[in-house]
């Protein structure tokens, strides 16, 4: 192939690329709550995961021909998207953690493969960069959440005889907001909320697994007034201020014990507990 064939075919490319559908951008994307890798990100609040991969003609090893190029960047941004997925999966309280199983690994291994192409595009020095995106929630989370994490059958809270027929008295909270600002909080896939005595407020014990999976155990969001906010925890959030993060990997965020009295007299609490309707503001 001659070297104008070369560059008439690598234009062709690099048109039909841009015609690759783009995520667009959402309503207050800017207060989303995203983490930068090297290669790629995690965006917490909308769940999604993106990794770059790259490929040049010059590189050691390379086939020249445009058409080999594409399928090396893909590679490459695939090989970088399974490292994220594996970093964010096994985060871990402990330094001397077990290292992940073979079983996780290949289903990381299986996500990447399918991940689509989000965006692919040839740079001026004939390189082609490739980002590949995949979501975290459902099939992620299942393979990864810990097994603690259960099913939680239906509640039925029955009032005493005498309380039966009167109306409800005080607010009725559809969720609940933790406000993490100021705190150092870094955003991971299972956090959990404790009282400054110890006293676990929001685990795997009070949280179904198909809402964990489907939704994520908790939203993360960088501003109070994001829409994230009202769809996930509902128009009347129980609001609560963390104290401190804890733990190694900031799994843990400490409330006051008042709050956390709050939080056990409120009865609806089971019920979005289970359903995972929990949003943690974090800094931007």
């Amino acid at each position: 192939m001659t070297l104008a064939s070369q560059v008439k075919t690598a234009l062709c490319l690099f048109f039909i690329s841009t015609a690759l559908p783009i995520p667009s951008l959402q309503a207050g994307e800017e207060y989303q709550c995203v983490t930068p890798y090297e290669n790629g990100s995690v965006n917490w609040s909308t769940g999604t995961i993106q990794a770059t991969g790259k490929a040049s003609p010059v590189e050691k090893g390379i086939d020249i021909s445009p058409d080999a190029i594409p399928g090396k960047a893909k590679q490459d941004a695939r090989r970088n998207l399974i490292e994220i997925l594996t970093r964010i999966a096994f985060e871990k309280e402990s330094e001397g953690a077990p290292p992940p199983g073979d079983t996780i690994m290949a289903g990381i291994e299986k996500l990447a493969m399918d991940a689509a192409i989000s965006e692919q595009h040839f740079t001026s020095d004939r390189a082609m960069e490739v980002t590949l995106g995949t979501k975290m929630f459902g099939g992620f989370l299942q393979l990864v959440l810990p097994e603690e994490i259960g099913e939680i059958p239906p509640l039925r809270i029955i009032p005493p005889r005498e309380e039966a027929d009167k109306p409800s008295e005080g607010k009725q909270y559809t969720g609940l907001i933790i406000d993490a600002r100021g705190l150092g909080i870094r955003p991971v896939i299972y956090p959990v909320i404790v009282s400054e005595q110890g006293d676990e407020v929001y685990s795997a014990r009070f949280i179904s697994r198909e809402y964990a999976v489907q939704e994520g155990v908790c939203q993360y969001v960088c501003t109070p007034d994001h829409p994230l906010v009202t769809e996930t925890a509902g128009p009347a959030p129980l609001v609560i201020k963390g104290l401190r993060k804890g733990g190694k990997t900031n799994r843990f965020i400490v409330i006051s014990r008042s709050d956390a009295e709050t939080i056990e007299k409120t009865a609806e609490r089971h019920g979005f507990m289970k359903q995972c309707r929990v949003v943690i503001v974090l800094d931007r």
